[in-house]
């Protein structure tokens, strides 16, 4: 466990280790954690913490109260629109996608649609280039992209992204029937 430390320091915070980071360091801190895998699990839960493994990146949760479980529904509900955002932006957005700023910018500009369902991502922000700065920002603090370029302003979506696309495909709606209601 060569990484205890800052894999514990990167997990706490909501943040995600991916295999296909841009970062030799995080990189290897995924191996690390994939080589000693039950002795990782082993000493979060020790200590109240869940390691979990998803398709190519590790996060951490822990067991919730029913306030806080309601407090992160409602926040899901955010990630929800981003990634409807997204994939209405591009379908092919998803793990290796490489964007620029600017390629964004132009779309939302472009799509009427598009501009509504960003307008909606943040109450405060009312340009597009206001709100795609605080989404790049946002997608970068939780992992689910990373800088390839920073003078070009180029992101790329790491495996950590599935994450939003498997919580997503999880829920399911049941349909009522209205003459039973």
């Amino acid at each position: 466990m060569k990484y205890l430390k800052q894999t514990y320091d990167r997990l706490i915070r909501g943040n995600f280790i991916s295999r296909d980071s841009l970062s030799d360091h995080q990189r290897d801190m995924f191996r690390d954690i994939e080589d000693n895998l039950p002795e990782y699990t082993g000493y979060f839960e020790r200590i109240g913490l869940i390691l979990t493994e998803g398709d190519g990146f590790f996060y951490m949760t822990r067991s919730e109260n029913r306030t806080d479980l309601a407090r992160k529904l409602e926040r899901f509900s955010h990630w929800i629109d981003v990634l409807d955002f997204l994939k209405a932006w591009d379908a092919a957005f998803g793990p290796g996608f490489r964007f620029k700023l600017s390629r964004l910018l132009h779309g939302i500009d472009a799509d009427i649609e598009l501009k509504d369902k960003a307008a909606g991502l943040y109450d405060n922000k009312d340009r597009n280039s206001e709100i795609a700065s605080r989404l790049i920002d946002e997608l970068l603090r939780q992992g689910f992209i990373e800088t390839v370029d920073n003078d070009a302003e180029e992101y790329q979506a790491t495996n950590a992204f599935l994450y939003l696309e498997e919580l997503v495909g999880m829920l399911t709606f049941e349909e009522s029937d209205d003459e039973t209601a």
